[in-house]
Formats: C-alpha cells, structure tokens, sequence
C-alpha cells in the first residue's frame, strides 16, 4: 500500500493509500483537511503538485483538468491514483497537521427505486452495506461499475445512522451517469460511494446558526437545499426563524418537490416564504399561483432581488442550482451586503 506524503510550508503528513482510491480520499478518510470544492474534477479547487510521472489520472476528460500545467506536474486531488510512495505539494497556507473532526469513508452500496418526478429529473436511492452520519447539506460522490471518476450527490433529507441515502438527478446531455440512468433504464447497480463531503451545511444546534435561512435554488441544486430544511423542520427551527426562498425552472412543468415544500410551509406558515420562478414563460412579472405558491417569471435572482428588499440582512444563505444561478444569486447577496462566510454552497458545476 503506497504511502503519500502532503506538505506545504506549514508541514508534513503521510497518509496510506489503497488501491484505486483517490489522493483526496486517501486524505479526507485519514483526517487530513485537504482543500477540495466537489470532489468530483469539476472545480479545480483541489489542484495540486507531484513530480511528473508519479501520479496517474482516474479521469482525464474531467473539466477541472483540462487547463492543468501537467509538464510542472500539477494535477487533482479528487482525479490523481498512485502505485508508489510520492510527495504532494499542497497549495495554500493549510495546516496539514489539523485533523478533521469528521471523516468520509468508502461504502459499497446499491442504486435502486429510480422515478422520474419531472421531464428529465429524476430521484434515486442508494442503499449503504452499513450506515452513516451526516450533516444537512452534505453530499456523497457516487460511481457505478466501470464508470471514470466520480459524481457528486446532495441528500434531499436529513438522517442519522442513515441506511439508505435519497438523492435527485438532472439528466445531463453526453453525461454518462445520467444517460445509465435516464436511458439504459437502471433499476438496481452497485456503486462505491464515498462521504460524507462538503461544508455548505446547516446545524441549528450552533448558536450561530440560529438565525433566518435564504435559500436561492434552481431545478436538481435544489437537492442539499430540501435536506437543511428538512433538518430545520426536525427541530422546529421556523416557530421562531423565517425562511425566504426561491426555487426556479424553466418551466412550471419542470417543478418537483413540491409537496415537501408544502409541508415546509405548512409548518410555520407565518414565518415561511416560497416562491416559484419559471425563466422561459413568458407574460408579466406576476404569473398565476401555481400548487398554491405565488409563480414568477425570471430567473432566480432577478426575482429574489424583487422580493427581496430587506429579506437578507442578517440572514444565512444557501444556494443551490446551475453555475449561472450560482454567480447572478452571489452577485445579489454580496450587494445586499450579506458576508461571503455567511453564503454557503457546493462548486458542481
């Protein structure tokens, strides 16, 4: 089992590596807080140094790695495999020699009960051969058999000793977990799945968390959303804190969930605001409720931004949803003078 050594100019730490698993997971499940955006060669946070030749690539094509400076032997955390003891230059001023409260860890597990709940949208669950904890808002990567790389999935709920995990899937073009599971009609596989990951979580129990929740999702990102809101609800958190939120589609068609977000206002209906968002209806600003919502065209920020006026202050945020939601709704709340620690979301796109 090869040994890998992380350092920077705050120090050292070696780590065992087994085979097959990545240089972030191999840190991550030891307890080493390596810097990480998705875990799934999407963002490039993870980018890395070894001396060229030492590491090899689970996914070449990922998109964070398409602009790597491979002959100065940079490469991704979350894409890189070794076979032999290396270094690993961290970038950063990390202090490598912390070590995480939580860690992830490898699960053998089954992908079963697929429903589409919406034209290209589906739900999926994945069965652990054991269980594990986790924080609302977190998310796992998951793989099928034979499949490059991983993919990154929010729960839609929120548990402990989880058993089974909830997710919700977008149908992608030329994506090829999707397209198994949208178009070769998967009912049941087996999956290496590894977590739980991710920091943009909700835990009422932090003094500092008790505040009111913003929440700015569209269409699947919506997943790690349902689950801190789901946690919220578990303890009450809307009796005595608001929530303003805005979930938008394309089309009023494309809307799912909607039932869970029902029961979520319908538990404190005074201090819980939903509202829908369809980008490509047209007609005025102010459309027909919709499954009793208030309905409104545009896209998620230019309708939080009308309704918004006062609803941010003070407030913890959580977005959810495509790269163009995320960078217009970040635009609004840094404007609106909310601090970026105060901002929480996942890089997967």
């Amino acid at each position: 089992m090869p040994t890998v050594t992380f350092l920077n100019k705050q120090g050292r730490v070696a780590v065992d590596c087994q085979e097959g698993e990545t240089l972030l997971q191999a840190g991550l499940r030891q307890g080493v807080p390596l810097p990480y955006g998705c875990g799934a060669g999407v963002c490039s946070t993870c980018v890395a140094r070894a001396r060229p030749g030492t590491v090899e690539t689970d996914w070449a094509d990922a998109p964070g790695a398409q602009n790597l400076k491979h002959d100065k032997g940079e490469c991704l955390l979350c894409q890189s495999l070794v076979t032999d003891d290396c270094e690993i230059l961290v970038p950063g001023k990390i202090d490598l020699a912390q070590t995480l409260a939580e860690t992830p860890a490898h699960h053998r597990a089954r992908l079963h009960d697929v429903a589409l709940v919406a034209p290209d949208v589906a739900t999926f669950q994945v069965s652990l051969e054991g269980q594990s904890d986790y924080t609302a808002g977190q998310y796992f990567l998951v793989r099928l058999e034979g499949m490059q790389g991983y993919r990154p999935y929010s729960m839609t709920d929120f548990q402990r000793e989880a058993q089974t995990l909830n997710f919700v899937i977008k149908r992608i073009p030329n994506g090829k977990f999707s397209e198994e599971i949208f178009s070769n009609d998967v009912s049941e596989a087996k999956v290496d799945v590894f977590g739980p990951m991710g920091l943009a979580t909700f835990d009422p129990s932090d003094p500092n968390e008790a505040r009111d929740l913003v929440c700015l999702v569209g269409g699947s990102g919506i997943a790690g959303i349902m689950s801190v809101l789901d946690r919220a609800v578990s303890v009450n958190h809307f009796e005595s804190h608001r929530l303003f939120m805005v979930f938008g589609v394309r089309r009023r068609e494309d809307f799912f969930f909607l039932d869970e977000l029902k029961r979520i206002k319908e538990s404190a209906p005074d201090n819980v605001s939903i509202h829908l968002a369809v980008s490509e209806e047209e007609g005025s600003e102010e459309l027909d409720a919709y499954r009793d919502f208030p309905l409104h065209q545009g896209f998620v920020h230019e309708v939080a931004e009308r309704l918004g006026d006062g609803m941010f202050e003070n407030r913890l945020a959580f977005l959810g949803g495509p790269p163009a939601m995320l960078t217009g709704s970040l635009a609004l709340l840094l404007g609106a003078g909310l601090p970026v620690t105060d901002i929480r979301y996942d890089r997967f796109g």
